[in-house]
């Protein structure tokens, strides 16, 4: 099946599940690779009576579905924040669980779960986030950073250390943080970055952030 025929054969479906029959309907669409069969699955919860099973997928990778997830919980007068914040508090804990939180932290390890205060909290929820970008997965890592950075929570120094992360993702994620404002990051530091024995991911962050200083005059990299 295409891609882009999903979408209308998860909505077929939903449209023709039978009472009582949710659950055979419900379930396998929540668990689709599409994140647009996932969000018309979260958002049939409600008309589902099943508005609670939308909590999980307040922690989707896809963020469309997430806020599908929020709708159908506010429509059964659920407040999601509180909930986002929880999710980040087990992922804290997780971080003294040892090198493999998901083994050793319990069932529900949400790495997008930091997504969450950055969409539908204020700026106080950077707090939430605040020692969230030194979990061991890297996807924890890149979604607090993200967070972080749609509350401007992002302290200019905090983003330093994860320009040396082994994760590209997280490279990525800490170079967009603190833009447009580099005043934090010492020429010479970058400059360090951005030679050939680098990885490439730290070496295209750190011409990025020269060029958005107009530092950028490098001419061996």
């Amino acid at each position: 099946m295409r891609w882009a025929e999903k979408n209308p054969c998860a909505e077929a479906a939903i449209a023709g599940m039978r009472e009582g029959a949710h659950g055979e309907v419900l379930g396998p669409l929540l668990a689709a690779r599409a994140p647009r069969v996932r969000s018309a699955d979260a958002t049939a919860l409600r008309r589902a009576g099943r508005h609670g099973e939308a909590r999980a997928s307040l922690a989707d990778p896809s963020g469309g579905v997430r806020a599908c997830a929020r709708y159908v919980l506010r429509q059964d007068g659920v407040d999601p924040l509180p909930l986002c914040r929880s999710m980040c508090a087990d992922l804290r804990r997780s971080m003294n669980a040892g090198p493999d939180p998901t083994v050793t932290a319990g069932p529900f390890i949400a790495p997008a779960a930091p997504a969450g205060p950055g969409e539908c909290g204020s700026r106080t929820d950077a707090e939430t986030l605040r020692s969230l970008p030194a979990h061991p997965l890297p996807a924890v890592r890149v979604r607090s950073v993200l967070g972080l950075r749609a509350l401007d929570g992002v302290d200019r120094e905090r983003p330093a250390p994860l320009l040396d992360d082994p994760s590209s993702a997280v490279v990525r994620a800490a170079t967009r943080a603190p833009q447009p404002d580099t005043a934090g990051f010492p020429e010479e530091w970058l400059r360090i970055r951005t030679a050939q024995d680098q990885p490439r991911a730290v070496r295209v962050a750190a011409l990025q952030l020269l060029r958005v200083a107009g530092l950028h005059r490098c001419s061996t990299c």
